[in-house]
């Protein structure tokens, strides 16, 4: 043996000795790497009280009578199993992947009665990193059954009950996307959790599952040339949106919680009246729909200012553009966009519409024209996943699709919120983030700080203007949440984020990326 392969055995044996992982994409500074493998610690044992004596996290009573989800508990031992030291012998562990077998169902799937999808693709990323002969036993048969939940030629609608998938070609919106819930349609979040399941367990990104995702990635995908759906055309942001379709009644014209972005502005000079409505008697914020709203001001405009109400565009949605939503067509806020300008603007808007709420407010400024393009606005936690999807995919850095949402997170880089829908969701937007990162293997972001000039809403195009370390960014993001029992602070009710296990869990794993 050689000098040189005696050199990299022992490097090869310190490194499973001693847990040291190889870096890739992320590069914290020492104080960073060290503050982060101390709140790593905590969160671990945060987890460590909270399993039951069951083996799994977040069960139900029985008296609740509610299905169980072993994503819950495999997104605590995902985070877990990161850790150098922890492994199958673990008690934790092993109690904890015994616990997850037991929801093996005859068709492939682990899951109790519902979310066969969500629950499968989690499980799946967790047994992969569990060397056990029953682990390995469970892979491949959750691979296929998953394969099988995507909408393609291949579907098979005897299987996931509710959330079957349909045998459809690549002409349809759902084509290669996989769902959850009531909603009958297949949208990013669980196609994400599918590929990363996949990827997790070693399938190839030349897999057919991943080729066909890249149809449905492509319709996801804010950017006309890659983008074959009526919403995307002439969109240029390159981020991603929740799903192509609202539900399975309402097909083809995209979701996105985000709201909307206008993209450009045509016409002459006009303004811009920006409503943020106020709360209800529960404290919940107001929510408003695009068709009253319109309809009400194009009345009071014909009344008080006709030859300016003729000047509105016909076709309904081109003067009202919808900020964050949950169902993609309400929303708290929007902004009314009028012909002219007009110096009483926000008193129209005002008379048109009454009472806001307590505590809403308008704001009003002249904009250089008047009518607004606006599209689906891409958003964090989707455009994260999206990318890291593309990459799984097998598609390079200079595929045009790859470097498009690369400019969306350049623009549009952030680690205060979940970038477009503010505090919801932001514990998945960190564990999507921290999981693209590390995917893309580069430790830096080169960040585009946003226009200031008078058109506040046109696309962001220019050099970098900063450089940041993301391990660095995400790490001391967390700091400001943990909590003294190494548990993470809730600030959000969404989408589940109420839950100390699950966030923490997400925290967790998030952590782990930030220091391998």
């Amino acid at each position: 043996m050689t000098v040189r392969s005696m050199l990299l055995v022992t490097v090869a044996a310190a490194i499973l000795v001693l847990g040291v992982r190889p870096a890739r994409g992320a590069d914290p500074d020492d104080a960073h790497k060290a503050r982060a493998v101390a709140m790593i610690d905590k969160a671990i044992g945060y987890l460590r009280t909270k399993q039951d004596a069951g083996g799994g996290w977040g069960v139900p009573g029985p008296e609740a009578q509610r299905p169980v989800f072993p994503a819950i508990t495999a997104l605590a031992l995902n985070g877990m199993l990161m850790q150098p030291g922890i492994d199958a012998k673990d008690e934790a562990v092993s109690k904890g992947v015994a616990f997850i077998l037991k929801y093996r169902q005859p068709d492939g799937g682990i899951y109790d009665r519902v979310l066969p999808s969500y629950n499968t693709a989690i499980t799946l990323s967790t047994l992969a990193q569990v060397n056990t002969p029953e682990a390995k036993a469970a892979i491949k048969p959750a691979q296929d059954f998953l394969r099988k939940l995507q909408f393609s030629e291949e579907a098979d609608p005897s299987l996931g009950g509710s959330e079957a998938a349909r045998t459809v070609t690549k002409a349809d919106p759902f084509y290669g996307g996989i769902g959850y819930g009531r909603h009958g349609r297949p949208d990013l979040s669980n196609l994400g959790f599918m590929l990363e399941g996949l990827h997790d367990s070693g399938v190839a990104s030349d897999d057919p599952a991943f080729q066909r995702a890249l149809v449905f990635l492509s319709r996801v995908q804010m950017l006309d040339s890659a983008n074959d759906m009526p919403y995307a055309d002439g969109s240029s942001q390159g981020g991603f949106i929740y799903a192509t379709s609202v539900s399975k009644d309402k097909v083809g014209v995209g979701q996105s919680p985000a709201g909307e972005v206008v993209e450009s502005l045509t016409g002459g000079s006009g303004t811009q009246v920006k409503v943020t409505l106020g709360t209800e008697r529960d404290g919940r914020p107001a929510t408003i729909a695009r068709t009253p709203v319109e309809a009400k001001i194009r009345e009071a405009m014909a009344k008080s200012h006709p030859r300016e109400a003729a000047m509105l565009p016909p076709a309904p949605g081109h003067f009202i553009v919808m900020g964050p939503s949950g169902d993609g067509e309400t929303a708290s806020e929007f902004s009314v966009y009028l012909p002219l300008l007009l110096i009483d603007a926000p008193v129209i808007v005002t008379g048109a519409l009454g009472d806001f709420g307590k505590g809403s407010k308008l704001t009003a400024r002249a904009v250089s024209a008047s009518v607004p393009t606006s599209r689906l606005r891409s958003y964090g936690s989707m455009s994260y996943v999206g990318f890291k999807s593309l990459i799984y995919a097998g598609l390079k850095p200079d595929d045009a699709r790859v470097k498009a949402v690369e400019r969306w997170i350049s623009e549009n880089y952030t680690l205060s919120e979940n970038p477009g829908v503010g505090a919801g969701g932001y514990y998945y937007f960190l564990l999507a983030f921290s999981r693209a990162m590390d995917a893309r293997g580069k430790a830096t972001v080169d960040v585009i700080t946003a226009n200031t000039g008078e058109d506040a809403t046109a696309p962001v195009r220019g050099n970098p203007s900063e450089t940041r370390n993301w391990a660095n960014d995400l790490i001391d993001a967390l700091a400001k949440l943990q909590q003294p029992d190494g548990s993470f602070k809730p600030i959000d009710d969404r989408w589940m984020e109420s839950d100390p296990v699950l966030i923490t869990s997400y925290s967790l794993i998030a952590l782990q990326h930030a220091v391998r």
